[in-house]
């Protein structure tokens, strides 16, 4: 399968088309310092803190596939699981878990490995849709550079989200998809494996993974390379792969306990009753803010190209092509309109397709001005050297983060400290003015398994606000400790 021959791509970058090394290496350098950096230092968004706090406690028996476990002291809905989202990337992280231990590194290794993966498929899929065009096919570093340079983009995959393996899984069923399009043999299998990817995606964050299934009309509306019979057949055999794969679960009990409880008690409640967002145009504009950043250079860069050559124009056939893919991004992030539950990040898994369009308008133009260079030329040997030079400060940049801390850096220097007095797997009070602080919840659930409640009675060990006038009943006392922000106490051991 040509998807997953990796090392392809890469000989045929190094041997293939010389003038384009310059620009992949480059590409590689912003990839590395936009993710690596943050990936090696201490600290991280609460969100993604608490999936990998989930992926460890799974693959250390706490909890189940089907009945993860956050900490003693969760209860939402009326369960103590984790039941906010499908359950198969904590499953598939707890392996990482299990293969490299508890270290911090191993949910940045996760989340990193579904960086590569995106930016593989990304100029996979490039390379697909332009196999004829052998020119503009070798500048599939162009959509991964513009992809990785969407700013909360590369912000969540500094921060272990859910997003990151949705869009590893839309990515590859919209490569499928795109295969059933435009391979003229075993259409029906693409079909049917682009709908097993949905199902992925969907199982992985519910209903945000769901929009591939809306790129065989997409193609028929804006691309027309097949007729609507062949389409709809395309399209009935994506949907019904998802419907069947979730009817086979569901015959499982547990299964089918999970699904039902993150649906009606998680799912539809959140859109009713926890709006997040005053207005349902937010994701728009966030959207138009994010896309900012590419459209600029855009815009720029094909002002360029027109100066350069007056009577160039972008080709029919790019524009209906660019289209397509900006359509596709639309698709994954318009419908999150439709409710109040809207955040930023929501939108991760559509950004490869509106960078895959915004290159599509550059592409011609840039491979006429990249075939003037002379790969034989002092300029063209100085670019080499520049890149390479480049990727190698950025490279020994990220090296010298390790064992840094990047945030909540008073927080992390706390809880070490108070790891080593207070036993693992322990549930501590505290005081109401912690109870939403939700980083400093999970780094204790996250590196010794301690839990939090407000409902400290009886509990052998406090944690409280220094902040804060409340001090806690005689029985217990303060433990003298060097932190920063919390004091943790303890009720005296009777004599």
């Amino acid at each position: 399968m040509n998807c997953f021959k990796f090392p392809k791509i890469y000989l045929e970058i190094v041997k293939g088309n010389q003038r384009n090394l310059p620009f992949w290496l480059f590409t590689s350098a912003i990839f590395i310092v936009l993710i690596i950096p943050v990936l090696l230092k201490d600290g991280m968004f609460m969100d993604g803190l608490q999936y990998a706090c989930i992926s460890n406690n799974l693959a250390n028996g706490l909890g189940t596939f089907w009945a993860p476990f956050l900490s003693a002291t969760w209860w939402k809905s009326g369960s103590n699981l984790f039941l906010e989202h499908p359950p198969l990337v904590y499953g598939i992280q707890s392996v990482f878990f299990r293969l490299f231990g508890n270290g911090i590194y191993t949910e940045r290794m996760y989340s990193l490995l579904t960086a590569v993966i995106s930016a593989y498929l990304i100029a996979q899929i490039w390379r697909l849709f332009f196999r004829e065009n052998e020119q503009l096919k070798t500048l599939a570093w162009l959509p991964v550079l513009l992809w990785i340079c969407i700013p909360v983009c590369f912000w969540s995959y500094q921060n272990n989200m859910l997003e990151n393996t949705v869009s590893v899984f839309t990515l590859t069923a919209v490569y499928f998809c795109i295969k059933a399009i435009i391979i003229q043999r075993t259409q029906v299998v693409f079909a049917i494996l682009s709908g097993v990817f949905v199902f992925f995606a969907s199982f992985s964050k519910g209903l945000v993974g769901l929009f591939p299934i809306t790129v065989f009309g997409l193609s028929w509306f804006l691309l027309q390379r097949n007729s609507l019979k062949v389409i709809v057949f395309f399209f009935l055999l994506q949907v019904s792969s998802v419907i069947i794969i979730y009817l086979m679960l569901l015959n499982n009990q547990e299964a089918f306990q999970s699904l039902s409880f993150y649906f009606q008690h998680r799912l539809l409640y959140r859109i009713q009753e926890e709006p997040v967002v005053a207005s349902r145009f937010f994701i728009l504009f966030r959207l138009l803010g994010e896309l900012v950043p590419i459209a600029s250079v855009t815009g720029v860069l094909l002002a360029i190209i027109k100066s350069k050559n007056d009577k160039w124009e972008i080709d029919k056939d790019i524009l209906r092509s660019s289209w397509f893919f900006i359509s596709i991004g639309f698709a994954g992030s318009l419908p999150l309109m439709l409710t109040h539950v809207q955040r930023g990040f929501y939108l991760v898994p559509s950004l490869p397709f509106f960078a895959i369009g915004f290159s599509m308008l550059l592409a011609p133009g840039l491979n006429v001005l990249i075939g003037k260079l002379d790969i034989k030329s002092t300029l063209f040997w100085k670019l080499k050297i520049a890149s390479i030079c480049l990727l190698i400060v950025v490279i020994l940049f990220s090296g010298l983060q390790f064992g840094k801390v990047g945030r909540d850096k008073d927080i992390l220097h706390d809880i070490y400290i108070v790891g080593k007095v207070v036993p693992k797997g322990e549930v501590m009070g505290i005081n109401n003015s912690l109870s939403e602080n939700w980083s400093l919840q999970f780094y204790l659930i996250r590196h010794f398994n301690i839990s939090l409640t407000a409902a400290n009675a009886n509990k052998k060990y406090l944690l409280i606000d220094k902040k804060e006038t409340f001090r806690p009943q005689k029985m217990y006392q303060k433990i003298e400790l060097s932190t920063r922000l919390f004091d943790v106490y303890k009720i005296e051991d009777k004599k």
